[in-house]
C-alpha cells in the first residue's frame, strides 16, 4: 500500500471514529436531557386548598402532607388499565429511591375520584397488590374537586348511572414537606433516571 492510500485510510478512519464518536454524545445528551426533564418543577411552588378526604388509616387532610415530601395520583379501581400501570410504576419508583439513597421519606398516595365505587377498605386491600407503602384515599366529590384542582388535575364522571366510567389526567404531583405543590411528571419515565432526579431535589 503506498503512502497516499495509507493516508487516505487513516483518514476515512478518522472520520468514521469521529462520527461514532459524535452520535454516541448526542445519543448520551438526548437521554441527560430527557431524564433531565422528566420533572415538571414549578418556578413557584403552589399552596393547597384546604381538603378533607379519608383513608383507611383516618381522616387525611392538608396537615397529612406536612413534614415529608409526597406523591400522589388520582385513578379509580375500574380503571382498565392505565392506572394499574402507574401503581406499578410507583412501587418501582419506591424501590428506585430506596435503592438509590438506602431510605427515602416519600409518601405514595392514591386518591379515587370515584368514591360511590371505591371504599377506603377496597382501596387499602387493592394497594396492598402494588406496594403497602402506598396509601388510598377517597372523599366526597367537593372535596375530591378541591384537592385535584389545587394540583391541576382533572375528572368528570360520566352521565351514565348504571355502567360509568370516570375520566381523569395522569399525572404524578409533587408534594414537598411545607404542603406546597412543587412539581409534577407523566407515567411515561425512567424510573432510575427519576429517582435520582427526586433525591437531588427532595434533600
Amino acid at each position: 500500500m503506498n503512502s497516499t492510500k495509507r493516508v487516505f485510510l487513516l483518514l476515512s478512519l478518522s472520520i468514521a471514529l469521529g462520527a461514532t464518536l459524535a452520535i454516541v454524545a448526542l445519543e448520551l445528551n438526548a437521554q441527560q436531557a430527557k431524564t433531565q426533564q422528566a420533572i415538571e418543577w414549578l418556578d413557584n411552588p403552589r399552596s393547597l386548598a384546604s381538603f378533607s378526604l379519608e383513608s383507611a388509616a383516618g381522616e387525611f387532610t392538608n396537615q397529612s402532607l406536612m413534614g415529608h415530601w409526597t406523591i400522589v395520583l388520582f385513578g379509580f379501581l375500574h380503571c382498565p388499565d392505565i392506572c394499574p400501570t402507574s401503581l406499578a410504576q410507583l412501587s418501582r419508583l419506591s424501590a428506585a429511591l430506596t435503592e438509590n439513597s438506602g431510605k427515602h421519606d416519600v409518601t405514595f398516595v392514591f386518591v379515587s375520584v370515584d368514591p360511590g365505587r371505591d371504599s377506603v377498605a377496597e382501596l387499602s386491600q387493592y394497594l396492598q397488590y402494588f406496594d403497602t407503602s402506598i396509601l388510598g384515599v377517597t372523599g366526597n366529590e367537593v372535596q375530591l374537586k378541591r384537592f385535584a384542582n389545587s394540583l391541576g388535575v382533572r375528572f368528570e364522571v360520566s352521565a351514565n348511572k348504571e355502567d360509568y366510567s370516570v375520566a381523569h389526567s395522569i399525572k404524578f404531583s409533587i408534594i414537598d414537606p411545607a404542603g406546597l405543590f412543587r412539581g409534577r411528571f407523566s407515567p411515561e419515565f425512567d424510573t432510575s433516571g427519576l429517582a435520582r432526579d427526586l433525591i437531588a431535589n427532595l434533600e
